[in-house]
């Protein structure tokens, strides 16, 4: 049995896969992508990168709202233009560059950024900091869908609730803008909506189980947190690029 080209089942393990992937953004600020991209990749790639960006963008928003409270409006702001100046672009120079080679570059500069904070040099919160990892974050998620990485490490030595809240105004902007464009070249249609509504289950069982998780992660465990997913991400881009063929 398949719904809209979907075997159930492989449906049925998407939807696991956002509801773990739903529990960690909601807990730490970002990770959908990192932890139900590859296993969608496998079982169902035609729900990445459009469908998979959608549902995160109202995990995103359910996050924003829950903890509004903390978020840092000029931050948004800055954010919000800088990936505005990088995401236009991309979604037209993703159909002319070498992807595969792009998502090697960009995972071994997000590993040895993430080797760097272990090391103990923090980069600083600063806004040229802020608008250089937009702007990689903008292109990123427009080519990967996990935009993540990035701005975890310059948010790396903030609060937890800070981190949750301003980094989910961001991306919901973001994402909306990378669905735009890539909608504009034909990479996301009407068919990518439904596939990305067939996910909400695990988005929202993920967002409701992350109101409890997040108190036993923002426990002095943010920072190792971030990081720990900011390298899990550039090894999943790493694997799919080197897996690639072409």
């Amino acid at each position: 049995m398949e719904l809209f080209g979907v075997p159930v089942v492989y449906l049925l393990v998407g939807i696991a896969a956002t509801t773990v992937g739903a529990i960690v953004q909601g807990s730490v600020g970002f990770g959908l992508a990192v932890v139900s991209a590859p296993i969608l990749l496998m079982v169902a790639p035609q729900f990445v990168p459009g469908s998979l960006m959608l549902s995160a963008t109202v995990l995103t928003l359910m996050m924003f709202f829950r903890e509004r409270h903390a978020v840092v409006k000029r931050e948004v702001f800055i954010s919000a233009t800088a990936r505005l100046v990088t995401t236009i672009p991309t979604a037209y120079v993703v159909s002319i560059i070498d992807q595969r080679l792009f998502s090697i570059l960009f995972a071994v500069v997000i590993l040895v950024a993430v080797s760097i904070s272990l090391s103990g040099v923090a980069l600083p919160f600063t806004t040229s900091n802020l608008v250089l990892a937009s702007c990689v974050s903008g292109i990123s998620n427009t080519v990967s869908a996990v935009g993540g990485p990035p701005m975890a490490l310059v948010y790396q030595t903030q609060h937890g609730a800070h981190i949750r809240s301003t980094l989910s105004a961001i991306f919901a902007i973001g994402s909306t803008l990378s669905m735009i464009c890539l909608a504009v070249v034909g990479e996301f249609t009407f068919h990518d909506i439904l596939l990305g509504l067939m996910l909400m289950p695990g988005i929202f069982l993920g967002f409701a189980i992350s109101r409890y998780t997040v108190r036993l992660i923002d426990q002095h465990t943010t920072r190792p947190a971030v990081l720990a997913i900011a390298g899990l991400s550039a090894v999943v881009i790493l694997v799919r690029a080197l897996m690639a063929t072409g």
